[in-house]
């Protein structure tokens, strides 16, 4: 017993001076705020800024990340001189939102063989989205998709937006996110890759939430669990709408009318 007391001891100084996986130097670290983005009535976006290091001598690629998403889309054709609907397309395996933040262009910090395997420009998406039916399943479509979510603000890859601190034993690096309005409710994924040599080397993520509260909640709510009355409510508003239009254009002496 008197021999087995220092081997213990010795045993928990050695698993004392090993790092623990938190504390691995070789491993990013990232902060979000706010972790919590609330719409309410007057929501128009928001600022998130996240904070955090990475290893000497790293790069910086910060990537954020809906969740994956399905739609469908109509197939416009040609039938004679008029054009019609020719079928549905439906897209999937693509995050509702997906946006890349850099300190210097991307194509500069990874290898194409790395920005597959992280998916992390619209090529990548692009390659691995899926295109039903596949008869419909051509670049023509899948460059198409790219193209309109580049347009809508939500698919994006933004270079010189990540403010990196000069070389040191661990990097700080900084940015600030214009969150869009016209990403939806849901749980988005934030993770910063630290990249050397054309690779990524380490990686730390953290979710972001968006959910609505006040009125936006209650009225989604609605929406779905009373659609009829949601529905009636929608026709009163409009019309109640279109009738102040008229009242305010005839106090104002116009001849305009709203409907």
């Amino acid at each position: 017993m008197r021999r087995a007391l220092p081997l213990l001891f010795a045993a928990a100084v050695l698993a004392a001076a090993v790092p623990s996986p938190a504390q691995d130097p070789a491993q990013p670290t990232m902060k979000v705020n706010p972790e919590v983005i609330l719409m309410n009535t007057f929501y128009g976006g928001a600022r998130v800024r996240v904070e955090g290091t990475v290893p000497e001598g790293a790069d910086v690629v910060l990537a954020v990340r809906g969740p994956s998403i399905e739609e469908k889309f109509n197939l416009k054709g040609r039938f004679g001189p008029i054009w019609a609907n020719a079928g549905n397309v439906h897209i999937g395996g693509v995050p509702s939102l997906f946006f890349v933040f850099t300190g210097k262009p991307l194509a500069t910090i990874l290898s194409r063989a790395s920005l597959d395997e992280h998916q992390l420009d619209g090529q990548a998406i692009e390659a691995q989205m899926t295109v039903d039916p596949p008869a419909l399943d051509q670049p023509l479509v899948r460059q198409n998709y790219i193209k309109l979510k580049a347009n809508q603000g939500i698919l994006k890859v933004v270079d010189g937006a990540v403010t990196v601190a000069p070389a040191g034993t661990a990097r700080n690096f900084s940015a600030d996110i214009a969150w869009p309005k016209v990403a939806p409710p849901a749980e988005y994924t934030l993770t910063v890759f630290a990249c050397r040599d054309g690779a990524v080397i380490g990686k730390a993520s953290l979710p972001l939430k968006v959910e609505r509260v006040g009125f936006p909640q209650k009225l989604a709510a609605m929406a779905q669990n009373k659609a009829v009355l949601y529905g009636i409510l929608c026709v009163l508003v409009a019309t109640m709408a279109g009738l102040g239009i008229d009242f305010i254009a005839s106090r104002l002496g116009g001849r305009v009318s709203a409907h």
